[in-house]
């Protein structure tokens, strides 16, 4: 039980950094987190926390994600499902998928992901390997050139909480509405704030990755969205006094804090700034 806690810990903070950790968006969340942890553990009970956590990239990087991860241990009647790109069974009678929001888009970065943490990981002993570097922070403001940045702004703190989980909870179809008009993104979960706005608010920059020339028009992309979120009474409600804007920005535009200084998030750890979570990763694993 205690490396499986380790392990998650780890596998937690690695989705979290590299902006993987978060269902709304059409990422993990903690149940997907928690299965393939356990899937890990299952498959080895006897390898280190270490081992572990360098197994779990070689396994899943490499996964035929055409069939669902099951920790059952025998043959179930729970299949992939149509739209189901990384089928997980939850471990309950009878067996059922985890619910996803996960798009063509997100999928791609997951698999990216967990490759690159295999690649890092596959030959710990045959180069100058620090465990800081799979916990790196996703570099955002390097790897695309462009981004929808999403305000959202109320006349007070209350308000803008309600209203920016009522929106937040439209995101996913927000993301498909971009894919279907030939745009990938990368939803960042990170919120900023604008100080140059006298309103609470709060900010999301989501990278671009145009799959074509599409051109995207915010404006046309608003409209479809706000007729989405406020489809029903509640939404109409929340919306009276409260305000979203979607625009294009490009990397230069971006606060300073989704700026990555690589050599300094490698070195959290030796200067006692990383959360307490990494601090317990790298002692326990390094």
């Amino acid at each position: 039980m205690q490396k499986f806690q380790v392990l998650l810990r780890c596998i937690k903070l690695w989705a979290r950094r590299r902006g993987l950790h978060c269902h709304l968006l059409g990422f993990f969340a903690g149940i997907h987190l928690a299965i393939l942890a356990a899937y890990v553990c299952q498959k080895f009970p006897n390898a280190t926390a270490n081992g572990l956590f360098t197994m779990f990239f070689e396994i899943f990087a490499h996964w035929p994600w055409h069939i669902p991860v099951d920790l059952h241990g025998q043959q179930t009647n729970c299949t992939r499902s149509d739209g189901c790109l990384m089928p997980i069974v939850m471990p309950c009678s009878p067996p059922e998928l985890c619910a996803s929001n996960m798009t063509e888009g997100t999928f791609r970065k997951i698999r990216e992901e967990l490759m690159r943490g295999y690649v890092l990981t596959k030959d710990l002993g045959s180069h100058d390997f620090e465990w800081a570097w799979i916990f790196e922070p996703f570099p955002y403001s390097t790897t695309y050139e462009q981004f929808l940045c999403i305000a959202l702004c109320a006349p007070t703190s209350e308000e803008l909480h309600d209203w920016a989980g009522w929106v937040k909870s439209r995101f996913p179809y927000l993301i498909l509405k971009l894919e279907d008009n030939g745009i990938e993104c990368d939803p960042n979960s990170s919120q900023e704030v604008d100080h140059t706005v006298i309103k609470p608010n709060i900010v999301y920059h989501w990278g671009l990755i145009p799959q074509s020339d599409t051109l995207l028009d915010p404006i046309s992309l608003k409209e479809d969205f706000m007729k989405y979120v406020i489809n029903d009474v509640y939404g109409k409600v929340k919306c009276t006094d409260s305000e979203l804007t979607l625009s294009l920005v490009g990397a230069s535009e971006l606060p300073k804090s989704m700026y990555n200084d690589s050599f300094y998030s490698r070195h959290l750890h030796q200067y006692g700034v990383a959360y307490q979570a990494a601090a317990d990763c790298w002692s326990t694993i390094g």
